[in-house]
């Protein structure tokens, strides 16, 4: 039955085709199937096929040999035919996961480049959505660690995303010192205070760092004691809630709200 329905899907692609358009499929068919496939020069070969394909037309298939193409000349580092073509193959409609790769690698693309707004416009969108595989969050922390080095219109968010993808990747330690830089280097930051917060609350609940939490948490009680998150800071530290299982804070939490 399968087997059935991709030959029914074939045949209505060939059928909306052209018969020049046919001619090229079939060529890439062809060689998909061939032994060139297998060295260097063979591969080359198909990315350019690929590649003509994918930028002269606009159906699903196209989509799908323009991404082939595009990350082939990611991976090989030829980054001027990498981005030309990523940056085609994302302006299209595409749900699939590949749209994710593809954003990612373009702004790894861009941040080579030092072009850190359009590196940082292509995360946003990554983020809008899905969230990063595992492999990707590297990426990201690349991104953001190679932007500040570089000190190029470096803001909070920056940080705050830095934070974001360590956290991601267990990387606990580094996501508390990013929170700490960003509060150290933007003293006049509007939500200053939720760094502090942050930090003492990736120190509690993830790094399992109960001293460096206290830090964090009493740091951000003397510099914003009217802070509307104040209030929730001093029951932790006032109920010795730092110290206490999760089943305990759960049983205590219980408990009060009988009363």
């Amino acid at each position: 039955m399968q087997k059935i329905t991709v030959i029914i899907a074939l045949c209505g692609l060939m059928a909306a085709c052209s018969p020049s358009q046919e001619a090229e499929l079939a060529k890439i068919a062809e060689f998909e199937k061939s032994e060139k496939t297998g060295t260097k020069e063979g591969l080359e070969e198909l990315a350019l096929l690929h590649k003509a394909y994918g930028m002269k037309y606009a159906d699903a298939q196209a989509n799908d040999y323009l991404y082939a193409a595009g990350q082939y000349y990611f991976y090989e580092n030829n980054l001027g035919e990498a981005q030309i073509l990523l940056t085609e193959y994302i302006t299209r409609d595409d749900s699939t996961d590949r749209f994710r790769n593809a954003a990612i690698n373009l702004a790894l693309v861009h941040t080579k480049a030092t072009e850190f707004g359009k590196a940082d416009d292509l995360i946003s969108e990554v983020l809008e959505d899905n969230l990063p595989t595992a492999a990707q969050w590297q990426d990201v922390i690349k991104i953001y660690e190679q932007k500040i080095e570089a000190d190029k219109d470096v803001k909070p968010m920056d940080y705050e995303r830095l934070t974001l993808a360590h956290t991601a990747v267990g990387s606990f330690d580094e996501a508390i010192g990013s929170l700490a830089q960003a509060a150290s280097q933007f003293p006049e930051y509007e939500n200053r205070g939720n760094l502090l917060y942050r930090a003492g609350f990736v120190a509690w609940e993830y790094a399992k760092d109960i001293e460096l939490a206290k830090k964090y948490y009493n740091q951000f009680l003397a510099e914003y004691p009217n802070h509307q998150l104040a209030p929730e800071v001093k029951e932790i530290l006032s109920s010795g809630m730092l110290e206490m299982s999760d089943e305990d804070i759960l049983n205590m939490l219980k408990g009060k709200a009988k009363k």
